[in-house]
């Protein structure tokens, strides 16, 4: 009997290979989407003007999924549930998680998650260090272990360094980024694009690469973009073919050299299946003279675009600027996603300080539940 019970704890634990996970598109169905609630840790005031834009997104999302808000104690729990019954969106799909951060951009500290074949989750947890070091991290690079430890899924440890920012994903294994985000110095010293490519395909079921340049830091520096040129504000995939594409017409804008390389990259490439991509232009806002803001930081002219949108069950989040592209923004998009309900959230007060909605949310894929113990 001793024998036969020893023989059934191991039958219970599963030895999990990464190989056999893969990041799901983001259009997939969803779990749930993470945020980490603003924090006057950034600066006195700081989750004063931000509030308001996390309000609407919970608003927008909890109809649909579970809304994960990470929290950095019980005084703000309380605080950020007294504001959701306030405005009456209440409680219902909201989880909290009380976990130390330095700052909001779940999408890039928090965890990559992954599923296989039979439903099951996991998280890739990548180094984070700041974007190359430019800000504190030290809460940061935490949050996905300890997310996995309180869902209680696996956990695969990554080698490497990377912002889920950086990374966009088709469902069927192409993988599209560019190089300045990933293949870096500051990020990835000493590692060659063949042992990049080799984790990612290992850890996030890449089978095929398309690599735009991006920009380098010291373009980027110069009109303020301190993601060295992530995806998202590049270019995303809105069906395993298609992307939507920033572009401007406006050859004083500094980015333009960047995006006319890109476009002629994205021309190039071709999917997973040896066709070329449907590519379809996004205006970008341009947020300089012609705004009415007047006191815009350098960042903002850098990553104010409309593809920094969320994907998620029933919905898309997209950044609107009080622009006048605003409007023809959302219906491009619309007209990618016909069976969800586009909704635009001003972002003005979060784009000054370099991302929008896409940077601040983290998508949980739906996965089969696991039964207890079937983890090592």
């Amino acid at each position: 009997m001793a024998l036969l019970a020893i023989e059934e704890i191991f039958m219970t634990k599963k030895e999990f290979d990464p190989s056999t996970f893969y990041m799901p598109a983001e259009w997939e169905p969803h779990e749930g989407t993470w945020l980490q609630w603003p924090q006057d840790r950034v600066y006195k005031g700081y989750e004063l003007k931000l509030e308001r834009i996390w309000l609407n997104m919970v608003e927008a999302l909890h109809e649909h999924e579970t809304v994960h808000l990470i929290v950095n104690g019980e005084q703000q729990r309380d605080h950020v549930g007294d504001q959701l019954e306030y405005h009456k969106i209440g409680l219902s799909n909201i989880d909290f998680q009380i976990i130390p951060t330095n700052d909001v951009w779940a999408r890039d500290n928090g965890p990559i998650f992954v599923i296989n074949e039979d439903g099951e989750t996991a998280i890739t947890d990548w180094i984070f260090n700041g974007w190359g070091g430019r800000f504190p991290y030290d809460l940061d690079d935490k949050v996905p272990a300890i997310i996995g430890e309180k869902l209680d899924i696996h956990v695969f440890k990554v080698p490497m360094v990377l912002e889920a920012g950086a990374v966009e994903m088709n469902g069927k294994g192409t993988f599209l980024a560019t190089r300045t985000s990933i293949i870096d110095s500051y990020r990835n010293p000493n590692m060659t694009q063949e042992e990049i490519e080799k984790i990612l395909s290992e850890y996030l079921g890449v089978k095929h690469f398309i690599w735009l340049t991006g920009a380098g830091r010291g373009e980027c520096d110069q009109w303020g973009d301190e993601t060295d040129s992530h995806i998202d504000i590049v270019a995303r995939f809105t069906n395993e073919n298609t992307v939507l594409y920033n572009w401007t017409n406006n050859l004083s804008d500094p980015r333009y050299k960047m995006f006319t390389k890109s476009l002629e990259e994205l021309q190039a490439a071709i999917d997973q299946s040896g066709n070329p991509l449907t590519l379809v232009p996004l205006p970008l806002p341009e947020v300089h003279q012609t705004s009415t803001m007047t006191d815009w930081r350098k960042s903002t002219l850098a990553d104010a675009a409309y593809s920094n949108y969320l994907i998620a069950n029933k919905v898309v989040l997209v950044p609107v600027y009080g622009h006048r592209d605003d409007q023809t923004a959302l219906s491009i998009i619309r007209e990618q996603f016909p069976d969800r309900d586009v909704v635009g959230i001003e972002v003005v007060a979060l784009i000054e300080h370099g991302g929008a909605i896409g940077c601040v949310t983290q998508p949980q894929p739906l996965g089969r539940k696991k039964d207890k113990g079937s983890f090592p």
